[in-house]
């Protein structure tokens, strides 16, 4: 059991897939308010609708979070109607297994985008709110191949390696 989530507002990326879909389901039976995000509006909505079955509250956001004023309006929309983001998780993430010389600049940016970019993006608008308020997690969830490699996965062992540490609390 998770202690001291019960109305906590939580907001996690690629809340529409399996591994996210289970984190999300887990904070609301603990009683947060969830924020679903997913390039997958409808992987999202059925999340959201699986928590609020459950007797939870969740909200879906359908949410490219490579594109940093999409990250910003959703995380307003969630923020709006449930109020300051206590925790983020960010667990989105994407690669494709393939030989490197195998691979181009647009594989490398959509690998970059999704696994670096958009958690920075999500860092940037949400931990503003946290330094402010004084408080706040952050959960980056990440692969082993940032720390020891992968073969067939230069680029996003790449962006594994790099994920910041973000103390919402730092002055």
């Amino acid at each position: 059991m998770m202690r001291g989530l019960r109305g906590k507002t939580v907001l996690v990326t690629g809340g529409g897939g399996a591994i996210g879909r289970a984190i999300c389901r887990r904070f609301g039976d603990e009683g947060a308010v969830v924020g679903v995000l997913d390039v997958n509006g409808e992987g999202a909505a059925q999340t959201a609708e699986l928590i609020r079955q459950a007797g939870g509250r969740a909200q879906a956001h359908g949410v490219d979070i490579t594109d940093y004023a999409a990250v910003r309006q959703a995380v307003a929309a969630f923020e709006q109607a449930a109020g300051p983001t206590d925790i983020l998780v960010n667990n989105a993430g994407w690669d494709r297994f393939a030989n490197f010389l195998d691979t181009d600049l647009a594989f490398w940016e959509q690998v970059i985008g999704i696994n670096l970019r958009g958690p920075l993006n999500l860092h940037h608008v949400v931990v503003r709110g946290m330094a402010a308020r004084r408080g706040g997690k952050v959960v980056n969830i990440a692969s082993d191949a940032g720390r020891v490699g992968s073969s067939g996965e230069a680029v996003y062992a790449g962006c594994g390696g790099t994920m910041p540490i973000i103390n919402p609390c730092a002055e």
